[in-house]
């Protein structure tokens, strides 16, 4: 049986990074992702299960995160090796932390899910449309963080509307009860939490930061850049098996789903589906993706991100080689993406 082009790019890929073998110690990675053993997280165990990470020398200790800024601090302290968080989190953590400087080595998300959704009755169906009214997020969610940007990209202004702070498991419930007008957050999350007090999605209306202005990146592969540079053939290796990872689980989402088992034996099958396939189909595999390939970032987008984040948080803009190196990617051809239509949920 031929094996998928996406097995072939990676397998060269591979080829410049000498194998394991059994006289080598393998190096040990503490890996931390930015949440839950779930859907979206699956990219990592399906490389796990493949073993990937093994047969490039890598002892991998993978762990659940609790959100970006968890990762991020975890990361910065030594605690963990390497990590994943929201782009704009991490940029946003250098800014404020110039001695503890952190790095991407990899754009896993080419969009951020930053959004705003709301009901279909409040007839709020554009950004103009939130002046005046409430909006329900938790304090430091990334799109209340980054609302100012999402407000400046079209006209209107950033205190013009009132934030409810509520927390993560209620922000859809006071949405409901009326108690909010609006709901910021990850899209997914959102609709996911609305679908689960009976609110069907055609009763709700979604406003993407991407589709309005803002067309951010979502998560990254982070690390120190001292971390990385002293060990860089590590460092190329991981890279290597998360996006063997991404690709594999574009493959055969099932099979990736299926990964989470081990490290989550109540996952429920249906749900995850569901998730890996808005972090594919949304966030993942964009048009830019599809033509490019994986993480290649482009300088101008780059630099119009930089500055949204920066004037949205009250930061110094950094430069790009301060924050994305693409020093540790594979060769071009194992980034492609080989999907011609959206995965199913």
């Amino acid at each position: 049986m031929n094996k998928p082009v996406w097995a072939v790019a990676a397998a060269l890929a591979f080829g410049v990074i000498p194998a394991a073998h059994a006289e080598t110690p393998a190096t040990p990675i503490r890996f931390v992702m930015d949440w839950a053993f779930e859907g979206a997280q699956s990219i990592w165990t399906i490389a796990v299960q493949k073993g990937c990470f093994k047969a490039h020398g890598i002892d991998l200790t993978l762990n659940r995160g609790f959100g970006s800024g968890d990762s991020v601090s975890k990361v910065a302290s030594g605690a963990y090796d390497i990590g994943v968080s929201d782009f704009a989190t991490f940029v946003d953590f250098d800014g404020k932390h110039p001695e503890q400087k952190l790095i991407s080595t990899l754009i896993i998300s080419d969009l951020s899910p930053t959004s705003v959704e709301s009901l279909k009755k409040n007839n709020i169906t554009k950004p103009q449309d939130l002046v005046g009214k409430r909006i329900a997020d938790p304090v430091g969610e990334a799109s209340r963080v980054l609302f100012p940007a999402f407000a400046k990209a079209n006209g209107i202004d950033p205190a013009s509307v009132t934030w409810i702070s509520v927390a993560p498991n209620l922000r859809q419930t006071t949405l409901v009860r009326g108690e909010a007008d609006a709901a910021a957050g990850h899209m997914f999350t959102v609709l996911t939490g609305l679908r689960a007090l009976g609110v069907p999605d055609a009763d709700v209306t979604v406003m993407k930061y991407a589709d309005w202005g803002v067309n951010l990146y979502g998560n990254a592969v982070i690390t120190k850049p001292a971390w990385a540079a002293a060990h860089a053939d590590a460092m190329k290796a991981f890279v290597g098996c998360a996006v063997e990872g991404v690709q594999a689980s574009i493959a055969d989402p099932q099979a990736a789903v299926a990964s989470l088992k081990p490290f989550e034996p109540l996952v429920d099958e249906k749900i995850e589906m569901a998730s890996l396939a808005f972090s594919t189909n949304d966030a993942i595999l964009t048009e830019n993706v599809k033509k490019n390939g994986l993480s290649q970032v482009d300088p101008a987008r780059m630099d119009r991100v930089l500055t949204q984040i920066s004037d949205a948080i009250g930061i110094a803009k950094p430069a790009m080689a301060d924050v994305y190196t693409a020093a540790y990617l594979p060769p071009p051809a194992a980034m492609k993406i080989h999907a011609e239509t959206p995965i199913k949920p």
